[in-house]
Formats: structure tokens, sequence, C-alpha cells
């Protein structure tokens, strides 16, 4: 599925341990490095990776659970 399409409740694949998280918030991407998604982007928080990530509107993420 598309970065767009991801909402909160999702679990994708992720690189970090164990392999998947939970997405519990997502917010527009605000930030100095947006030419780097012409599509747009948004900042997924994770139930695990409190830090976050920023997820592509064009980028192809797997999901677990819906």
């Amino acid at each position: 599925m598309f970065g767009r399409e991801l909402r909160v409740g999702d679990t994708i694949k992720v690189w970090w341990a164990p392999g998947r998280d939970t997405i519990i918030a997502l917010s527009a991407y605000q930030g100095r490095l947006g030419h780097l998604w012409p599509d747009g982007a948004r900042t997924a928080r994770f139930a695990l990776l409190k830090s976050g990530m920023t997820c592509g509107n064009a980028e192809k993420f797997e999901t677990t659970n819906r």
C-alpha cells in the first residue's frame, strides 16, 4: 500500500526489531527535506519506535495488520 493510504492502527513491516510496528499517530511532514518527497509525506509515530519515521505518500509499505 502507498504511504498516503496508511492510517493510525496499521501495522507495517519496518527495519527495526521485531520487524513490524503499529502506527499510533500520523501528521503532515514539516521539515527542510520536503523536496525529497515531491508527492508529499507524513511523519508516522509508532508504538515501539517513539522517534517516528517519514513516510512518503508515493512510497510502498507492506502492512501486516489493518
